[in-house]
């Protein structure tokens, strides 16, 4: 995951294109993430190898063609919310629109591969998610990220991977 956080910071300051292809997502149909309250991506890392309790679980389901196909479901709220989906270089977002502010699902980079049907897939991924306000993410939701600290930090792994 260091590896990862190093190469996410890395694209973020020089605009490089970090983030992991949508076909592989709309393939992926589901993911499940945990996320940890850190402040940084070792933070993260180190509580994912533990298997420690997750600060927040969310599951972003039914991800299609369509970018507004997707929908999320949370430790921290009990009803099923629609997301929008963008894609920008450092990584796909998908949006959830609140009141005055939005909630960003960011994900970033792959960190974990396996072979599904004589091909490499990604089965897990580094993962960011934020709470933003006043800021216009469906116009530019690489600079929102880039402006905004996250919230919590983690991991979103396919629901199937087989």
């Amino acid at each position: 995951m260091l590896r990862i956080a190093a190469g996410f910071l890395l694209a973020l300051a020089h605009g490089v294109s970090a983030a992991p292809p949508v076909e592989q997502l709309i393939e992926a149909h589901e993911l499940i993430c945990d996320f940890y309250n850190v402040k940084d991506w070792a933070a993260a890392e180190a509580r994912f190898a533990l298997h420690d309790r997750s600060d927040m679980l969310m599951v972003i389901e039914n991800i299609q063609e369509d970018p507004d196909s997707a929908r999320v479901t949370d430790s921290t709220a009990t009803a099923t919310r629609k997301l929008r989906r963008y894609v920008g270089e450092t990584g796909v977002h998908f949006v959830e629109d609140r009141d005055g502010s939005v909630i960003v699902t960011t994900i970033v980079a792959c960190e974990g591969w396996k072979k599904k049907r004589g091909h490499d897939v990604c089965v897990r991924y580094s993962a960011m998610n934020s709470w933003l306000f006043g800021v216009n993410v469906q116009r530019d939701p690489d600079d929102a990220i880039r402006r905004a600290a996250a919230s919590y930090r983690g991991v979103c792994e396919l629901w199937n991977p087989d």
